[in-house]
């Protein structure tokens, strides 16, 4: 099987999951709960832009304090809540380029998967907009109810092993990003296209020669 895989915040769309996430939680529970929560990590967030903390494990307690707030939600708010992100915050600021060039491959036979950092079921919304299929942070549940991730965060080198454990025997045609953090799964991938790239990607998709959209002068 043909399978191209792609990064989603940064490269399929300009929103944000977890911007998503706080219009979401303070329109439908307590925006002085989540600015509460906010506050708890301006530091860490300083601190990681310094480079004194280190990033991965940053956005980790970020994302397991942030899942937190909505401990206890059955399945069926979890999902709805992930719906209304991906329609209020994420559809309407995507990157119409990229998809329109994966749906051409989409159509052309290869199968388009959305492998991200982001919550499992925000991951899987997006990707049904596109009949594309997700790899996102699984959430853990008990007897239906949410309890929070399951570490790791699928993030940099765990895209990777995602892709590896549930495509084994796939041809990994090409891989779109847009920072470091997909660096690995876009180097298994025979064609690595560096997607709205920031400074650092930009730098090596030119050494490498890989392909850049959009192309600048």
């Amino acid at each position: 099987m043909n399978v191209i895989i792609t990064d989603l915040e940064g490269t399929l769309t300009t929103g944000s999951s977890w911007r998503g996430f706080r219009r979401y939680f303070k329109q439908h529970y307590s925006a002085l709960t989540y600015n509460l929560f906010f506050a708890r990590f301006l530091l860490r967030f300083l601190l990681m832009k310094l480079g004194l903390l280190d990033r991965k494990k940053t956005m980790t307690a970020w994302m397991q304090a942030e899942i937190g707030l909505l401990r206890g939600l059955p399945i069926s708010e979890v999902n709805a809540m992930a719906e209304w992100i991906v329609f209020n915050e994420m559809w309407p600021k995507c990157r119409s380029d990229i998809l329109l060039e994966l749906e051409k491959k989409r159509l052309s036979g290869a199968q388009i998967v959305v492998v991200s950092g982001a919550y499992q079921p925000i991951v899987e919304a997006f990707a049904r907009k596109m009949d594309a299929r997700a790899i996102g942070t699984q959430l853990r549940y008990k007897e239906g109810k949410l309890k929070g991730i399951n570490l790791p965060v699928n993030s940099y080198q765990h895209k990777a092993e995602k892709v590896r454990a549930l495509y084994p025997d796939s041809h990994i045609m090409a891989a779109y990003g847009d920072t470091l953090s997909d660096l690995s799964m876009m180097e298994m991938s025979e064609q690595p296209v560096a997607v709205y790239p920031d400074a650092k990607l930009r730098r090596v998709a030119e050494e490498r020669g890989w392909r850049v959209m959009p192309i600048t002068s």
